[in-house]
């Protein structure tokens, strides 16, 4: 998380590749690559986009649902439902709306999202208490669990590998691009990375806390296995958040989950619209038919979400 606000703020204060990127018109990555090696490079990495996109997305609907599912105690058999219920709410919105809807609603979940992440994390700290979280990393983790440098398994070429990575993903991925390249002119498209590059700390640092303190108090035989270690957070959170706070989570984890979809799917939608579907396009196509195209191209990569995530079966960690 702070290797990648790092990034975040020294791209947007610099304006480095990005602030050339933004000045050349393009929006999309694959746009750019045609202007430099031509319009099969463009299609060619279009492809690559989407694909590394879709399967990385793949996942996010069934882990929103078993989420939800596992904090609230449901039946697990109601999961099927949950993650129909999720596409259906995200599709509507951004296949009707567009990128004016995604905005509006990603702005308004941010702030149900923050309260309800603040309100949780208050809460955890009064019932398991700092030092109870402290010495937990320290048992399981020694020194090396409050700085990395230090830790046998990472080190400091596994954090130069990941500072690397972050700036590469800040520069490349074409979600996180995308608000670049729409903005109005280049100075307001590098404030945006300033101006969001701390809560990518908060976008991690939350999580954790909330994962250690639930590493602390739930039985040791509980977490072992990577499932178990994934499902942990949330089965300890059903059981310490009361009733009425427990709705603000869910409100909370639902604004998460529907921002990150309905970016997700009107961004690779525009990729595939833009870079991949443009060569085979004939004359030109008006506005009309160009929407209609999009939504129905959200409303595909809604439903392979829907199955992919239903039946793609997570092996190992999901990070």
């Amino acid at each position: 998380g702070i290797l990648q606000a790092l990034a975040m703020l020294f791209i947007g204060i610099t304006g480095f590749c990005v602030k050339p990127l933004r000045d050349s018109g393009v929006m999309t990555i694959p746009e750019l690559f045609e202007k430099r090696f031509g319009k099969f490079v463009r299609w060619l990495s279009g492809v690559v986009i989407v694909l590394g996109g879709l399967l990385n997305m793949g996942v996010f609907l069934r882990i929103g649902g078993e989420f939800l599912v596992l904090v609230t105690g449901m039946n697990p058999d109601y999961l099927v439902i949950t993650m129909t219920l999720l596409l259906i709410m995200v599709a509507v919105y951004t296949i009707m709306g567009g990128m004016l809807s995604v905005l509006v609603t990603d702005f308004l979940q941010f702030i149900v999202m923050s309260m309800g992440l603040l309100a949780v994390t208050y809460l955890i700290l009064v019932k398991v208490g700092w030092s109870s979280i402290v010495s937990t990393v320290e048992t399981n983790h020694g020194v090396g669990g409050f700085n990395p440098f230090l830790h046998p398994k990472l080190g400091w070429e596994y954090v130069l590998a990941h500072a690397f990575v972050q700036i590469a993903a800040t520069l490349t991925w074409q979600t996180t691009i995308a608000r670049l390249l729409s903005a109005k002119d280049t100075w307001t498209g590098q404030k945006i990375y300033i101006g969001t590059s701390f809560f990518f700390v908060c976008r991690f640092l939350i999580p954790g806390l909330w994962g250690i303190a639930a590493l602390a108090m739930l039985p040791a035989g509980l977490i072992g296995t990577s499932q178990t270690t994934l499902n942990a957070m949330p089965i300890y959170l059903g059981t310490i958040v009361p009733i009425g706070l427990m709705g603000l989570l869910v409100a909370a984890m639902l604004a998460a989950d529907m921002s990150t979809d309905s970016s997700y799917m009107i961004t690779w939608a525009a990729v595939i619209y833009n870079d991949i579907l443009a060569p085979f396009r004939k004359g030109k196509t008006s506005e009309k038919q160009g929407i209609l195209i999009n939504r129905m191209i959200v409303a595909i990569i809604g439903i392979f979400l829907f199955f992919y995530g239903l039946f793609y079966k997570l092996e190992g960690g999901l990070w």
